[in-house]
């Protein structure tokens, strides 16, 4: 797992996500369509107020990364 802040390119290792029950179910849809379509490599989960991205968490595959 490689988690990394957009602003500052830098890398974190311990952070909190907090997500609302509605929030979880579409993370897990866009997890489960990833596992199922090798085609779909990152998601977006986006929180828009007006035109304004306020939030936003972005999952990827990273195929580099192993877990030995």
């Amino acid at each position: 797992m490689r988690i990394t802040d957009y602003e500052t390119n830098r890398s974190l290792n311990d952070i909190g996500v907090f997500l609302t029950h509605d929030e979880v179910d579409e993370l897990c849809a866009y997890l489960q369509m990833m596992q199922r379509r090798p085609d779909v490599q990152r998601i977006h989960l986006s929180e828009v107020l007006g035109s304004h991205l306020e939030k936003e968490i972005t999952v990827g595959i990273d195929e580099r990364v192993s877990l030995v």
